[in-house]
């Protein structure tokens, strides 16, 4: 995918709160301003050898983000 997208099915596998979603970590600079690079710092999670952020879910939807139901 090349649009900023959740990974719901690691986050319900997770058992991940419903107010948190997970991105892939190469979406950072899309989500966060430069102005809020220094404030705000995202949870790093590890998945099968990939690096995923935890996003607060409202944070996640301004910034046009897309549910979707991944795995992977």
């Amino acid at each position: 995918m090349t649009s900023l997208h959740s990974h719901s099915g690691i986050e319900r596998e997770l058992k991940m709160p419903k107010h948190l979603v997970l991105v892939d970590e190469e979406y950072e600079d899309s989500i966060l301003s430069d102005s809020l690079r220094e404030s705000i710092k995202f949870k790093k999670i590890k998945y099968k050898q990939r690096t995923y952020l935890e996003v607060p879910i409202m944070m996640f939807v301004k910034n046009g983000g897309i549910f979707k139901n991944l795995n992977e």
